[in-house]
């Protein structure tokens, strides 16, 4: 584990609990639970040629003020491709994000459009394969990520939506260094609690 992820992950688990403890002013509930579902598409000239891979993610978030919130997640991304280095190889990055994000929110009726930032720390697992070789090596680093989203409220309670979110990430796997920006987008169905 690089040692800028330990700390991070601290701050991460710190905030994730002190901050569901704030109170919130009255309204619909101010606890949410939303799985989102999707893709990961590679963006970085290091992958810009890998294929497209499955994107999910659990996340818990908190209105802490009428148009403010945050939310931590757990989730997986995979992308596969080859690369050129020398030896040409296969390369599968499975990655396991564990992610801190704040949002800012603009309510229209049962629309909501927010806005939002964060960090994370990215648990990766590079599987290569070559005509010479093959094996696994893994990292744990520290990513940003900003995006865009939406949601229809069904209910008080039940809300499905649309997000897209940009990630930049880099790791060093095999000892090469290696970006994995890419775009992730996901649709979504939640239930505030």
């Amino acid at each position: 584990m690089h040692r800028t992820a330990l700390p991070v992950l601290v701050l991460v688990a710190s905030l994730a609990i002190a901050l569901p403890l704030t109170a919130t002013a009255a309204g619909p509930p101010p606890n949410y639970v939303v799985v989102k579902l999707g893709g990961f598409f590679p963006m970085a000239s290091d992958i810009d040629t890998f294929d497209s891979g499955f994107n999910g993610e659990v996340a818990i978030g908190r209105y802490l003020a009428p148009g403010f919130s945050v939310e931590g997640g757990l989730g997986y991304f995979e992308t596969k491709g080859r690369m050129s280095e020398p030896p040409a190889a296969d390369h599968t990055f499975e990655v396991i994000p564990l992610t801190f994000s704040i949002r800012g929110t603009v309510p229209y009726g049962p629309w909501e459009a927010y806005g939002m930032a964060g960090v994370g720390v990215y648990f990766i697992d590079d599987k290569r394969s070559s005509p010479v070789s093959s094996g696994s090596d893994s990292s744990a680093d520290v990513g940003l990520h900003l995006g865009i989203g939406g949601k229809y409220n069904l209910s008080n309670n039940v809300f499905f939506g649309l997000e897209g979110k940009y990630l930049w990430l880099s790791t060093s796997t095999f000892g090469t260094d290696t970006r994995l920006d890419g775009a992730v987008l996901t649709a979504n169905i939640g239930y505030r609690f």
